[in-house]
């Protein structure tokens, strides 16, 4: 064989898988396009959420444990005469509870039986700091006379 023609053979041979690589080069896709990033969110977000706060005052008589001495004590509440406190005010603030007032005797006269005995008089503060000095005849029970004449001092 003619080496001059083995050249072209081998160089006509190259030139055409150069070609076909080409071509089926070409017709490959493109590779795919990366993954698209989430969405960007642009609002702020929420405040944290805070747990509500407890303004409810405790029942009275109920012990307080925040480690205070004297402030803010249910036994240190100013109280009326039946013991319920007093409303808050200004002028009130570390004053002396007030002193216990007496009662109209209809609310002391449970029984309605004309007289106040001294298991009723344990109800109300003043009567019962004053039982002794109303019961005028010392028979154990105040009279509804015995209780005005002695409210009216």
């Amino acid at each position: 064989m003619n080496p001059v023609l083995a050249s072209f053979r081998t160089l006509g041979l190259s030139a055409a898988l150069l070609a076909g690589f080409a071509a089926a080069n070409a017709q490959t896709s493109p590779p795919p396009p990366p993954p698209a990033s989430p969405p960007v969110n642009t609002s702020t977000p929420p405040p944290p959420s805070t747990p509500p706060v407890n303004t409810t005052p405790p029942p009275i008589g109920t012990p307080t444990n925040d480690g205070k001495q004297g402030a803010n004590r249910q036994q240190d509440v100013p109280r009326d005469a039946n013991g319920n406190p007093l409303p808050a005010t200004g002028s009130t603030v570390n004053a002396p509870p007030a002193a216990p007032q007496p009662l109209d005797f209809g609310m002391l006269d449970t029984d309605k039986a004309g007289a106040i005995k001294l298991e009723q008089a344990r109800n109300d503060p003043w009567l019962r700091q004053h039982f002794a000095a109303c019961d005028i005849n010392h028979n154990d029970e105040v009279t509804q006379s015995e209780y005005e004449k002695c409210t009216r001092r």
